[in-house]
């Protein structure tokens, strides 16, 4: 370790020799943009082909953008339109034709017929016509609908095709 610590304070103090004897130009001019000089064949050519540069916007003082330091607030982040807003692709006057509606899932095909809970695990009896389920939690019915949680007085359902949460009331856990 030690030698590492004489490494690391030779390179520190080489840095430190380096910035003192170094003789750096304080610059404090401010550097404007220049315009390129184009050959005028060539820049009509691409005048036409492409859209014109986008601008770089005039530098303006502090005191023009904040005033003089009053107790006024100023708003910092105000926007700006730097392009032209898009065409439509719509007439004006086009009337625009109603959303379809949100599809929906259909009513629950299920009826309560009971619950029993077994080694803390809820096991629901559903009947859908004349057949009788028995379904747990995590149950998918005939890839349709999967039971998400029983939690009585609710059994939660999930709609699979659209992915829609639906409940069906089962009564108190007693």
């Amino acid at each position: 370790m030690k030698r590492r610590h004489a490494v690391l304070a030779l390179a520190f103090v080489s840095c430190a020799v380096s910035l003192i004897f170094t003789d750096w130009p304080a610059s404090d001019e401010i550097v404007e943009a220049m315009p390129r000089a184009r050959a005028t064949a060539t820049a009509a050519a691409q005048e036409k082909a492409s859209p014109p540069p986008v601008g770089i916007a005039a530098l303006r003082s502090r005191k023009a953008l904040f005033g003089s330091g009053g107790g006024g607030r100023r708003d910092l982040f105000v926007g700006q339109a730097l392009a032209a807003p898009l065409p439509s692709a719509a007439p004006a006057l086009a009337q625009v034709p109603p959303l379809p509606p949100a599809p929906a899932a259909p009513s629950v095909p299920f009826v309560y017929i009971g619950k029993e809970v077994t080694g803390g695990v809820w096991e629901v009896y559903l009947a859908r016509g004349q057949e009788t389920l028995i379904v747990q939690e995590h149950t998918v019915i005939d890839a349709t609908y999967r039971v998400e949680s029983i939690t009585p007085p609710t059994l939660t359902l999930v709609y699979l095709p659209l992915k829609l949460v639906q409940t069906l009331d089962i009564g108190s856990a007693n």
